[in-house]
Parts: C-alpha cells; structure tokens; sequence
C-alpha cells in the first residue's frame, strides 16, 4: 500500500512539476505578450525551485513523518495547478503572477526528495534499490502524462465555465481550444491522492533534527553523486521542460526567419 500511494501521488507531483511546460509554449498564440526570454525563464522555473525546494523536503520525512508529508505536499500540488488552470484563461495577467506559480511548481519537483526516503523507511535493506527504482520510474511518468495529455484535453470544453481560447499560431487557421483544461484535470486525482495517503499511509518513528541530516554536505561522495545527477537526471529534466519551446523558436511558426522564408517561397511558386 505505501508503495502504492507514494507512487501514484509522486506521479502527481511530476506532472504539477512540468505543467508549465506543457503550457508556456502555447501563451502567446492564446493572446499573451510575453518575450522569448520571458517564456524561457517561465519554463524554467519549475526546475530552479524544484531544485531548491529539495533541499527543504529531504528534512522533512523524520522531521514531519510519511503520513502528514505526503498528505500536504500532495494538497499543496493545488497551489499551482489551480493557478495555471484559472489564469492562463487571462492574457492581462502580469508576467510575475504566471513566474509565482511557475515557482510553485516546483514543489512538484522538491517532493521527490521527501518520497523516496520515507518510502524506504517501509521496505527492508534489501528490497529498497528495487522498491525506490518502481517508485521513481513510475513516478516520473508524470512528465510524459502532461506533455501528452495537453494537447488532447485543451481540445473540448471540459471545464468550459471559465470560457474558451482563440489560438492563432503564424500560417495556420484560428482554433478554439480550453487551456484551462490541462491543469484542472488534475484536481480531483491530487484531492483523492491527499486523502487516501493520510488514510493508508503511517510514519516510521524516525527522528532527525536538520543539522545532523546536513552532516551528509561534509562527506567527498555526496558532492560527487550531485555531480553525477546533474549529468544525468538534471539534464534530462531541464530539457524536456523547454523542448517544446525550444522546437517552437526553432524550426515552427515561431520563428520569423521560417515565417518569412515560407512567405517568399510561396511568392516564388505563385
């Protein structure tokens, strides 16, 4: 069961974590005016603040328990998905509001640290490798789940209360989309997620203050593994979040350059 709820709430937190992603390359054909540079920054966000955030949820599982961690941090995945579903309905709203919650984001990001180590409080030394390996695979399938569910959500008027979009991208016919969608989705797994880890879920009696849990910044090998993640996991993260953005820029309707080489070979053609 632990595995269960940590797994299926994990996968939560990684698609709150990269909804930005999902969604930042699309404002500007929704009505926004934000900068390239602006758009970039937003995406990268939830990776900045994931990061940070890490360092305050890997204190956490002795200090609060398995039980309330979970439980909050899953409530607390409401802060940004609530916040991207209603306002990126608005395209007057101020680029430091959609930068708060790209922060918020991250929360997403900063429970990883916090449920891989109270998972293993619950498994013997010898199934712990297998357990965190099923725990953070399935878990990170949260990144595919937003990147493919959003574009087929945005289609329809699931929550059509909060109106529709116009999208209009270079070169291509308008088309009526619910952006809104592709966060409130996810509403009623997070509440369900929150209630049933306080339910099922217990805490092992293990108690650290945080000093004796950043005695692990004195030992040569945590540097070394953090340099190793960075290789691998950051950057695996930090360029699917702004893949999207980056392949729009690039070679899409985006791109002026592309836009306007289209325009000349159609001149040329006609």
């Amino acid at each position: 069961t632990t595995l269960l709820v940590t797994t299926f709430t994990l996968t939560l937190c990684f698609a709150a974590w990269f909804l930005p992603s999902a969604i930042v390359p699309k404002l500007n054909a929704l009505g926004f005016t934000f900068t390239q540079s602006q758009l970039y920054w937003m995406a990268a966000m939830p990776g900045l603040s994931g990061g940070l955030m890490r360092l305050v949820w890997m204190v956490l599982p002795p200090i609060m328990g398995t039980r309330k961690m979970v439980a909050l941090t899953t409530l607390l995945l409401l802060l940004p998905v609530l916040g991207w579903g209603f306002e990126v309905t608005n395209p007057d709203v101020p680029y430091w509001r959609l930068m708060a919650l790209a922060f918020l984001a991250g929360i997403g990001g900063g429970a990883f640290s916090g449920f891989m180590p109270s998972t293993s409080y619950f498994f013997p030394r010898r199934m712990q490798g297998t357990v965190l390996g099923i725990q953070a695979g399935v878990g990170n399938f949260g990144v595919s789940l937003v990147q493919l569910l959003s574009p087929w959500l945005v289609t329809f008027g699931m929550f059509g209360f909060l109106g529709s979009q116009m999208m209009q991208v270079p070169g291509k016919e308008s088309v009526v989309v619910w952006y809104q969608n592709s966060a409130l989705v996810y509403i009623p797994f997070i509440v369900v997620g929150a209630i049933w880890a306080y339910i099922a879920l217990r805490s092992v009696p293990v108690k650290a203050n945080i000093k004796q849990q950043f005695d692990i910044f004195s030992n040569q090998d945590t540097w070394w593994m953090t340099l190793l993640y960075i290789m691998t996991f950051a950057t695996f993260s930090g360029l699917s979040a702004q893949f999207g953005l980056l392949m729009s820029n690039l070679y899409g309707a985006g791109n002026p350059e592309i836009v306007q080489g289209a325009g000349a070979t159609a001149t040329l053609l006609i």
